[in-house]
């Protein structure tokens, strides 16, 4: 899907919208890239409850928030990739893009650590006491905290001095 996404952004999607007069910058793709995995927790966690309350849910479900997860993996990793290297100056262009790549294992981490964390007794019962089993409540702290993540995200971006390094080797 990813590699069908990729191409269909740049030559279907960018034009589209740019006809329509919005310039989707790399800053823009991004933040919108963290709002659709967001968006693709919430549709994961509504379909968790569905089987947390002892629906029989067909496994086609779960085309939606991969796709929806997919889609903005790739507004964030892809375009987030050409970005860096865009902003480094050439002698930095090695150094920013090791630095996406930390960004990336601190991610892992994250999610790891949030993982484990749930598994904690007192987190366990916090989580009962929601009323909420334990996926469904991890689809949807995932989606606050993506959404949090978006909105901090276009914050910055406002502010964010663009710099064109892109072609300078």
């Amino acid at each position: 899907l990813v590699m069908l996404l990729i191409p269909f952004n740049n030559l279907v999607l960018y034009p589209l919208l740019r006809r329509f007069g919005f310039e989707p910058t790399a800053l823009r793709r991004m933040g919108y890239g963290i709002a659709f995995s967001g968006l693709a927790w919430v549709v994961a966690g509504a379909i968790q409850l569905s089987i947390d309350g002892g629906d029989a849910v067909s496994i086609t479900w779960q085309i939606l928030p991969y796709a929806l997860l997919t889609f903005g993996e790739v507004l964030v990793s892809a375009t987030g990739l050409e970005f860096a290297y865009s902003q480094a100056p050439p002698s930095l262009k090695g150094t920013i893009m090791s630095f996406w790549m930390l960004s990336v294992t601190f991610g892992n981490l994250w999610v790891l650590m949030t993982n484990a964390a749930v598994r904690n007794e007192t987190a366990t019962r916090l989580i009962a006491s929601t009323g909420l089993g334990e996926t469904a409540f991890l689809m949807f702290f995932f989606a606050a905290f993506a959404f949090v993540a978006a909105a901090c995200f276009a914050l910055y971006t406002r502010r964010y001095p663009l710099q064109d390094h892109y072609r300078s080797a």
